[in-house]
């Protein structure tokens, strides 16, 4: 039946020693090539680091200077130490193997001191890694800190040279009214029809200057021209400041709401002197400027792109912090100086500028978001520029660095695993030169299992000739759910099921084959299940009697991917006829009927129907077309597509959603919860809604029930969907006038 064979070519002469696998004969040279092979891997990881550069010339140079780092120099003494060790553990191996009693003890215990030396290689490999990551890590801040004190100095520099711009266009109207007969104004029509015809020329040049006017020393408005009727209150107070004392030749009245509605607002301040700089002051001329027309909007642009990066003016108000220009990254937006911040107690990076002084910081910003901020005071007002951008887009760049870094160790340990697990082996080929010879019984005993190492994820059963079953492997317990000594007191008849009786005896029972026996059968679990295997095996003649060993081989994956693939040319086939009908049909309801048929006559189907949804107050379904076994299951599913349970399945969702639905398991789906008694008597164990569309919108569900649980899956949704699209596609041509 199995193939008689000698038993004694199966077992070697007493005297003679296990020989150990023939590749182990090379071991030394097998190390000595991953020796080499890891030098090279060494400057291969450094070349894979410092890849970023799109120029190889600037790339060669950063790996050139890479090479002489402490971090390589880490790497390098690692490595050495590495080939020193195990050139050492070789030289030293026969020693060892010599003076070992029980090889499987002393295998224990150069496993444990090469898992040993593996941890701390690994853990060096992780700790360079992670200090050379956090040493690029701060230099990457630290240039990106740079990179932000050059935008705050910048924009800073942007405020103070417009605020000088708008003195120096204060200063020379200044100086321009200073030879008109300013004292004439009151009485005199012509002076002051020449200054608002002047001031009307400056407004007209600008689009960011609101208004200009002539005060008197005592605040009277002697001449206004732009919005509104006269300056407003927090300008006049400042006039009348600056006309008390009268050695001032300037003042800037920060930027404020003012007018209706509140607009924002600066204005400039300069005395207007009789006859010369020094000569007595008869007015003070105001410039209402609007910041953010011009020049707001310009500091908050960013030179760079970014998503985060944004640059905020703030100024302090009491014990507040007052964003003059609106964080843009709050949403939504605030108005200007509409958002502040308590500076009490607050974390904010730009309130420890207002209070500490201009550095650079990090901390979480107003959306409590860690973010590396820089600022710079601005001169001639109380502003302060904040540059601010997130932690999180700083540190993007690294991550891909950071990924390369953990491949390039995770890499190197698993090579340095490999070396040890090549010096493993040799000392495992030395300490088996050396295993005295067991007896007749215990080198046939040896041989099993090594036919068992080879074959681990099989099972192995040894039998008597009588069909007790005298050794068995771990595989096999798994398999069948006993104890290995439980197998032991076994029959192998107590692993077949009562209907594969018959073809065992006749297979038992048959003449031995020179080849062996290649049968599949059927085995049973210790809880009753019946699994497909396949069952090879030779019979072994010792001193006369007939042992048998069987590889048996659980094959329930390869039995249902046979199934899966059988329903899924089922399907194809289906979808082939279908398309005939789709081409012959003359009719929708021709097309729908036809289709539904094929579909469950050919693609295996329990039932299938196309359904179209109905606008009464129940939101009900209509159904076109129904092939298959339905056997009244549709006309108490009352299903819909509007609101509530029943419209939560397939076809309901897919006409309300327009989206394909699956149930792949109507046994705990939740979906199909209201008809799952009634689906499941049917053999309903798996459904899929298809929206049909035409000109773009759903006008009725095609839905499919199978027979078997998880029966959609990717490949056969993608040709129903095809087949939808192709449905959707007929119906449009035969709606075509």
């Amino acid at each position: 039946m199995y193939g008689r064979g000698d038993i004694r070519l199966l077992i070697p002469q007493a005297g003679a020693r296990p020989v150990a696998p023939r590749w182990l004969d090379h071991s030394r040279w097998l190390f000595v090539a991953l020796c080499v092979g890891a030098v090279g891997y060494t400057f291969a990881a450094a070349w894979l680091v410092t890849a970023g550069s799109l120029d190889p010339i600037t790339h060669t140079a950063e790996f050139l200077e890479f090479l002489v780092t402490p971090w390589m120099m880490a790497d390098y003494a690692v490595a050495l130490a590495l080939i020193a060790f195990g050139i050492w553990y070789l030289r030293t191996s026969p020693n060892r193997a010599a003076d070992a009693l029980d090889v499987e003890a002393a295998m224990k215990r150069q496993a444990v001191r090469l898992t040993v030396i593996l941890l701390v290689v690994a853990a060096s490999l992780v700790s360079i890694g992670v200090l050379y990551f956090t040493d690029l890590k701060n230099a990457s801040r630290a240039e990106r800190a740079v990179q932000q004190e050059s935008v705050a100095r910048l924009k800073a520099q942007q405020i103070d040279k417009w605020l000088l711009e708008r003195i120096i266009d204060a200063e020379f109207l200044a100086t321009a009214l200073r030879g008109l007969p300013l004292e004439r104004l009151p009485s005199d029509r012509d002076v002051k029809l020449g200054i608002e015809l002047l001031f009307a020329q400056v407004l007209a040049g600008n689009t960011d200057r609101l208004s200009v006017s002539l005060l008197a020393p005592d605040g009277r408005v002697l001449v206004h021209a732009g919005d509104g009727t006269a300056p407003d209150g927090e300008t006049l107070q400042a006039a009348q400041a600056v006309a008390a004392q009268s050695g001032w030749r300037q003042n800037i009245v920060d930027v404020h709401l003012a007018g209706a509605p509140p607009r924002p607002r600066m204005a400039f301040l300069v005395p207007v002197r009789e006859g010369s700089v020094s000569g007595p002051m008869v007015a003070v001329l105001a410039m209402a400027i609007d910041p953010f027309d011009a020049l707001l909007p310009q500091i908050e642009a960013w030179p760079t792109p970014s998503a985060s990066s944004e640059v905020v003016v703030v100024r302090r108000e009491g014990d507040d912090l007052v964003f003059i220009t609106p964080p843009p990254l709050l949403k939504p937006v605030p108005a200007p100086l509409a958002f502040r911040s308590p500076l009490a107690d607050s974390k904010l990076p730009a309130a420890e500028a207002v209070v500490k002084g201009d550095a650079v910081r990090l901390g979480p910003d107003y959306r409590g978001v860690d973010v590396l901020t820089a600022s710079r005071r601005a001169t001639g007002v109380p502003w302060i520029v904040v540059a601010k951008t997130d932690l999180e887009e700083i540190a993007h760049p690294l991550q891909r660095k950071q990924l390369t870094l953990i491949l390039v160790i995770g890499a190197a340990i698993v090579l340095s695993a490999f070396m040890l697990l090549v010096l493993w082996r040799s000392e495992y080929a030395s300490l088996l030169a050396f295993r005295d010879q067991k007896s007749e019984e215990q080198t046939a005993m040896s041989r099993h299992f090594e036919q068992l190492v080879r074959m681990a994820r099989d099972i192995v059963l040894l039998i008597r000739p009588d069909g007790m079953i005298i050794e068995a492997n771990e595989a096999a317990a798994a398999a069948y759910g006993y104890a290995a000594g439980e197998l032991r007191n076994l029959n192998v008849r107590d692993l077949l099921p009562p209907e594969e009786f018959a073809q065992f005896e006749a297979v038992w029972n048959a003449p031995d084959s020179p080849g062996g026996i290649l049968v599949e059968s059927a085995n049973r679990r210790r809880d009753g299940t019946i699994f497909p295997v396949e069952i090879s095996g030779r019979a072994i003649d010792v001193d006369g009697r007939i042992y048998r060993q069987c590889f048996i081989r659980d094959i329930s994956q390869r039995k249902a991917l046979e199934r899966e693939v059988g329903r899924l040319s089922n399907v194809k086939a289906a979808l082939q006829a279908a398309t005939s009908v789709l081409l012959r049909a003359r009719s929708e309801t021709e097309l729908f009927q036809g289709m539904s048929e094929i579909l469950v006559q050919l693609g295996g189907y329990r039932m299938a129907n196309v359904a179209v949804p109905e606008n009464d107050a129940g939101k009900t379904v209509r159904f076109l077309a129904i092939a298959g076994v339905e056997d009244g299951y549709l006309t108490r599913a009352a299903i819909s597509w509007g609101e509530g349970p029943r419209s939560l399945g397939p076809t309901g969702g897919a006409l309300r959603t327009g989206e394909v639905q699956v149930n792949q398991n109507s046994a705990v789906n939740p979906m199909v919860a209201p008809w799952r008694e009634e689906a499941l008597k049917r053999g309903y164990q798996a459904s899929i809604g298809l929206p049909l569309r035409v000109d773009g919108k759903v006008f009725a569900a095609l839905t499919l029930y199978a027979g078997q649980p998880n029966a959609f899956d990717k490949e056969e949704r993608a040709l129903l969907i095809a087949l939808a699209e192709d449905v959707s596609y007929a119906v449009s041509r035969l709606r075509r006038p």
